[in-house]
């Protein structure tokens, strides 16, 4: 009894949040509702949440030089409860997924539910002072001993995926997402479960693999529609870095750095 009046309580919190926000966030998990099991790990992780604290100023400096970026102008919904920076588990791999924070929307990798066509373009988290031309893609020369300039257009985009021709992510100052803080912030422990686990419903909590996109003939991204050369989507699909973790299925292998050169 207690799950089914968990169950028709998530129509309670989250339906004038859906009626707020006209959203393809909210359209991928309304004939979704999350089971038991879902609802008391949601419960779980509610009892056990704790903010992190960001510490701006290292005791120790920096041994790499480390550059600055201009900051956003939006934060993801996501920032609410996670950091900007979210990935921490894998020491193997956890700097760079979070490089990939800086061009990537949280909603490309998290969001996999079945049945559902995403298309991928850039979307801005605030002005930048250029912004990519898809109309006219980068041209870049053939000549493999230049460097490769990079595809993200500017310090503020995101590649995010697109649903009715509408981004399906959610940023903090978009309609109803005022009333999500506001639950998360003051609203019981009970509703807090429940607007976890409906806004959870359509995210996996393990992301895409690297091969998903840095591999060839992968059709997750158009990279013509982002606005790469061949000379750019090559050199993504065949990334070193992304194809020394494929390597490494297993928790307890060792890394070998001398095998980036292969």
């Amino acid at each position: 009894m207690i799950i089914i009046s968990m169950v028709v309580g998530l129509f309670v919190v989250l339906s004038p949040v859906i009626q707020a926000a006209e959203n393809p966030y909210f359209d991928l998990g309304e004939n979704t509702l999350p089971d038991a099991k879902a609802l008391q790990k949601a419960r779980k992780q509610v009892d056990d949440y704790h903010e992190l604290k960001v510490r701006d100023e290292l005791g120790v400096a920096p041994f790499h030089k480390r550059n600055s970026r201009a900051k956003v102008g939006k934060q993801p919904l996501c920032q609410i409860c996670h950091p900007a920076l979210p990935h921490r588990h894998s020491e193997r791999k956890r700097s760079f997924l979070n490089m990939h924070t800086y061009y990537v929307a949280c909603e490309t990798c998290h969001f996999q539910p079945e049945g559902v066509q995403f298309e991928y373009r850039w979307v801005a988290y605030g002005a930048a002072a250029s912004n990519i031309n898809l109309d006219n893609p980068q041209q870049v020369d053939s000549t493999e001993d230049l460097p490769i300039p990079s595809l993200v257009p500017d310090s503020v985009s995101r590649i995010a995926p697109f649903l009715h021709d509408k981004p399906a992510l959610l940023f903090k100052d978009d309609p109803g997402a005022n009333a999500i803080a506001r639950t998360w912030d003051k609203g019981s422990d009970e509703e807090k479960t429940r607007l976890k686990a409906g806004l959870h419903v359509s995210l996996k909590k393990d992301g895409r693999h690297c091969a998903d996109c840095h591999r060839q003939n992968q059709t997750l991204l158009d990279w013509q529609m982002l606005g790469a050369s061949d000379q750019q989507a090559r050199a993504i699909e065949k990334n070193a870095i992304a194809q020394f973790f494929s390597r490494y299925k297993k928790k307890d292998q060792r890394l070998r750095m001398t095998e980036l050169l292969h």
